[in-house]
């Protein structure tokens, strides 16, 4: 039977795989709006700069933090 920190690791590392799915679909959601439709992409010039910098790197993070709870559980 798994101790409690076991399961504590691995639902923590649940926890944070769901962010890093949701800001890799945005990342990818971004890439795609970016190149795909260009008109809709002309008039939110700096949240796109803004998000092209702050999703990827949230996805790495939370990516990252979830394995790590992962390989400890």
């Amino acid at each position: 039977m798994p101790g409690s920190k076991s399961v504590a690791f691995g639902l923590l590392g649940a926890l944070l795989a769901a962010p890093a799915l949701f800001f890799a679909h945005y990342t990818v959601r971004l890439i795609y709006i970016n190149f795909a439709a260009p008109g809709v992409a002309a008039h939110r010039q700096s949240g796109m700069y803004i998000g092209a910098v702050v999703f990827p790197l949230a996805t790495l993070i939370f990516g990252w933090l979830s394995v790590r709870c992962f390989r400890k559980a």
